[in-house]
């Protein structure tokens, strides 16, 4: 992909995006109750985000409960993409991720995953919650996300590799006992650039998920880095990516398991040609984890 400086009116843009990401998942995370359905609340989700003007959204959204938040029974892709494509499970946005009738129940994890396009920008992001109080294994696999923000950001701004910031988090999973759970995202990514998605004035509609503004522009970029790979890196970040991550936003997702427990967050980091910084600091995770933090920041 190539290089994209954003003004800071631009990036303004990409930050009330995702503050509006945020502020529905903190809504829905409110009215959840037991036996609300994973298609009900990812429904909601996109009501709320509808009532407040989204017309268009990066990607619709997505719920999981309880043990379909660490991806149990998924297929986690193959070294083989022909393969991956011709298995209806793993075609890419596949069926296995997209909301079922599964109904919510006291004490289960939950993840809330949605991208609106608000203006001109879209944003990514994933959010981790439980219905009730946390079980000390769902705030335990939340409190163990908090090194990978500090890593990443730290890694990247010293010019490290993709692949080597991605293995490195790897190390820091098992290393809490945990398994990593992005590597069942299709092409294994853990983190995906985000950019001005085309044909806005287009009509849309829901592909597995996305809206085939989204799945061009993912599918464009990505044609791009496989032909012209010297000049147009590819748009997903994954444990074989070779490249320091170019200028432009980067919706970073972290995903740890363990049991009937799946955690993640999902946000934006600016990357510059000098340094790389996150979007935005206040947000519920980065809160969470202050407000529970065993030593001082």
């Amino acid at each position: 992909m190539t290089r994209q400086l954003l003004s800071p009116a631009e990036l303004q843009e990409f930050k009330t995006a995702q503050r509006l990401a945020y502020d529905a998942t903190a809504a829905i995370e409110a009215r959840l109750h037991e036996g609300v359905t994973e298609k009900q609340a990812a429904a909601m989700l996109e009501e709320w985000l509808r009532e407040r003007g989204v017309r268009r959204f990066f990607h619709y959204g997505f719920a999981w409960f309880g043990d379909r938040t660490r991806f149990r029974g998924h297929v986690r892709p193959s070294n083989n993409p022909l393969n991956d494509i011709l298995n209806p499970k793993m075609a890419h946005f596949g069926k296995q991720f997209l909301p079922t009738d599964r109904p919510l129940r006291t004490g289960d994890a939950v993840i809330l995953d949605v991208g609106p396009i608000a203006g001109r920008a879209p944003s990514d992001m994933g959010y981790s919650c439980t219905l009730g109080e946390p079980t000390p294994e769902f705030h335990d696999a939340r409190m163990a996300l908090e090194p990978y923000r500090r890593v990443i950001l730290e890694m990247v701004q010293a010019g490290a590799t993709q692949g080597a910031i991605y293995h490195r988090i790897d190390e820091i999973i098992a290393d809490q006992g945990y398994e990593n759970i992005h590597s069942y995202y299709p092409g294994a990514v853990m983190a995906h650039r985000v950019g001005r998605v085309p044909g806005l004035r287009l009509p849309t509609f829901r592909m597995k998920g996305f809206s085939p503004q989204a799945i061009g522009y993912l599918s464009w970029e990505v044609l791009e880095s496989v032909v012209r790979p010297r000049s147009h890196a590819a748009p997903i970040w994954n444990h074989e990516s070779d490249r320091p991550c170019e200028p432009g936003l980067w919706a970073i997702e972290p995903h740890i398991g363990k049991g009937d427990i799946g955690v993640k967050f999902e946000e934006l980091l600016v990357v510059t040609d000098d340094t790389a910084y996150w979007l935005d600091d206040d947000l519920p995770h980065v809160r969470y984890w202050a407000e529970h933090a065993t030593t001082p920041a």
